[in-house]
């Protein structure tokens, strides 16, 4: 419920959008889209710097596992003689979600499956037909750490609330 005492904007949306703001000219610099390095400004930016380490740490393991599985499915598809995107290709995309659940709760990280199976189908089904999967998971890995960095810059140099 909105009243006369609910703050327009609170120091975590500040230091979100500041944070964002900083990934978009890292990209800009760097001479790629932003999207992704956004994205886990905005996943990361917490209450305090400690769980915003935890959900940096949770975001970069999940894109990781996703990563190099999903990079894995891609090789192996490549070898098989199954039509690109058709229902077995599908069929074997969604098999490969179980060792990446499987590997994100034995790593004791529940709280990542959700980016890893996101990261894993977004390297399979996205970007399968890519002539250069591998350049797009290494640059995917490299978005996140930009994001996850700065959100944690960020919130460890704004103040946490408004000085009164």
């Amino acid at each position: 419920m909105i009243t006369k005492k609910t703050p327009l904007f609170g120091m975590r949306t500040i230091k979100t959008m500041i944070a964002v703001y900083f990934c978009f000219m890292i990209g800009m610099l760097r001479g790629v889209m932003p999207f992704y390095s956004a994205i886990s400004a905005v996943l990361c930016m917490k209450k305090d710097i400690d769980e915003g380490k935890r959900a940096g740490l949770h975001r970069m393991m999940g894109t990781v596992v996703g990563g190099v599985i999903g990079l894995a499915g891609l090789l192996i598809f490549r070898e098989m003689p199954i039509p690109e995107f058709g229902w077995i290709h599908f069929l074997l995309i969604t098999f490969g979600l179980a060792p990446v659940i499987y590997l994100m709760v034995a790593l004791k990280a529940k709280e990542a499956v959700f980016i890893a199976c996101v990261v894993f189908l977004s390297v399979t089904v996205s970007h399968g037909g890519d002539e250069q999967p591998f350049i797009f998971a290494f640059n995917r890995m490299i978005d996140t750490l930009i994001g996850i960095l700065t959100a944690l810059a960020v919130n460890r140099v704004l103040p946490m609330k408004k000085e009164e």
